[in-house]
């Protein structure tokens, strides 16, 4: 009887707290960001292939940046009702002149990361070397023709306003590479 009773609190307790999945490349809907019931949930495994280490080398200048996997990150802004949980990338990135290390960035708690069609990645991008700013980056997969890809990196330096250049007008808009291709390590 007591294993019985310990069973049905066990269900009881399991149920209440159940989260629904929400396959990640889908639509959301209304309600889906408010309660904490919602797993936004990498389902078909479209962020794998963009996991690891991927390098740019132009002369004696290299720029790397390592995405990471995150699943079931907690997201919470209780101010604006939003509490639901989703999987994500952590992006970071570093900066090479001659072999020497020139430029490692911090690693941003929050993932980031929509993917909405297998191969086209849509994220955002901190240029920590120049100012805080958060810049909406297109990561698409190119197909290499030996079952692997290469990475097309892409800024978009139009929809937010770069106070960095705006004081340096003079300088490149980004300190790192842009529209560039990069291939896995």
């Amino acid at each position: 009887m007591k294993h019985t009773i310990f069973t049905f609190i066990f269900l009881v307790f399991s149920f209440s707290n159940a989260q629904t999945i929400i396959d990640l490349s889908q639509e959301s809907f209304d309600g889906d960001t408010e309660n904490g019931a919602y797993y936004h949930k990498d389902i078909n495994d479209y962020m794998q292939p963009y996991i690891g280490t991927w390098q740019y080398i132009d002369d004696n200048t290299e720029f790397r940046i390592t995405l990471t996997k995150v699943e079931m990150y907690h997201v919470t802004f209780p101010e604006y009702n939003i509490d639901y949980y989703k999987d994500g990338l952590r992006i970071q990135y570093q900066k090479y002149e001659n072999g020497i290390l020139t430029y490692n960035s911090i690693v941003r708690q929050n993932p980031t990361g929509i993917i909405k069609e297998y191969g086209k990645l849509r994220m955002s991008f901190t240029d920590y070397e120049r100012n805080n700013e958060s810049f909406p980056l297109d990561l698409t997969l190119i197909p290499n023709g030996n079952n692997e890809y290469n990475l097309k990196f892409i800024l978009d330096s139009f929809e937010r306003r770069n106070t960095y250049h705006d004081e340096h007008p003079n300088e490149p808009y980004f300190s790192v590479p842009n529209n560039i291709e990069m291939t896995k390590m």
